[in-house]
């Protein structure tokens, strides 16, 4: 079982701590709402949605993190940015999760993110993401609005492996995060494709090992375009699913964006009995301070 020498840093934002070493705290489960294809989505330029079946999706995702032990935080898409406001206040008026402002650039998110200031959810609100096309003048904006906590994207055509992954980090993406003033940097090791998930593992360990900081990928959209299995039906897909979630918390992540939120059943209790075994290894074999809440105390 990984233990990293280097010092592991945890970000604390709202009930969820996210970062530490591996079985420290339970791993974040990120589930994502308002993405292309959702059924509660109406309208994506607007932000008009079913807020019934939105609102049913999240008590069920929410009763699953409780009852399992794991730890939560809400994806939340939008092109738009009045759009991307007005689900984010509606998300964070039913979970107390923090939550992703995940628009498709900075012209949809830093308007989100300030309005999320002017109606007081700044503190929850997770910026996705600060990457290699953020600019100065986004980044003097994001200093302005008082930006606390941002998702650092290593994505990039001549940032594809590992040690080109680090090196990005220390010399673009962090050097950026410190303009802007961001206190909470949470590294995300961008997917490109199903294959070459095998470099995020490395690099999630890299950044772990080398700089300590939280660290975690989305596998969602590869996994989800995967043609092959969806021959042998949903069970099979639900469990190729799984198994990529699983080999994603073995690297060590400490969030995992797993997709649409309806597959919160399929994938979290599986996610939980690693956390679960990750945290008895930690404080049994290592012996190891674990946090208050974990798998261990619900799923066995």
């Amino acid at each position: 079982m990984l233990n990293f020498e280097k010092e592991q840093k945890v970000v604390e934002i709202g009930p969820t701590r996210i970062g530490g070493q591996p079985g420290e705290n339970p791993v974040v489960m990120i589930a994502t709402v308002f993405y292309t294809n959702h059924a509660a989505l109406l309208d994506e330029k607007t932000g008009d949605f079913d807020k019934k079946l939105v609102e049913q999706e999240l008590n069920e995702y929410s009763e699953i993190i409780e009852e399992t032990g794991m730890q939560g935080i809400i994806d939340i898409v939008g092109a738009y940015p009045e759009a991307l406001l007005k689900e984010c206040e509606f998300v964070a008026d039913i979970v107390d999760y923090p939550f992703l402002v995940d628009g498709l650039n900075d012209n949809s998110r830093i308007p989100a993110m300030e309005g999320l200031k002017e109606v007081g959810l700044s503190d929850r609100a997770i910026l996705n993401s600060l990457d290699e096309a953020t600019s100065e003048e986004s980044l003097t904006k994001m200093k302005e609005i008082g930006v606390k906590s941002a998702v650092l994207l290593t994505f990039g055509n001549r940032y594809i492996f590992p040690h080109q992954k680090i090196e990005f980090l220390k010399n673009v993406l962090i050097p950026k995060a410190q303009k802007a003033n961001i206190e909470n940097i949470i590294v995300d090791t961008a997917v490109l494709d199903l294959p070459s998930i095998g470099i995020n593992v490395e690099t999630t360990r890299l950044v772990k090992s080398e700089l300590g900081l939280p660290t975690g990928f989305a596998p969602a959209n590869a996994i989800y375009g995967w043609d092959f299995v969806k021959k042998y039906g949903s069970k099979s897909r639900c469990g190729g699913i799984t198994s990529l979630m699983a080999y994603c918390i073995n690297a060590g992540s400490d969030f995992v964006l797993f997709g649409p939120i309806k597959f919160a059943k399929c994938v979290i209790p599986a996610m939980a009995l690693i956390s679960g075994i990750n945290s008895y290894y930690r404080k049994r074999i290592l012996r190891k301070k674990i946090s208050d809440r974990t798998p261990l105390k619900h799923i066995f």
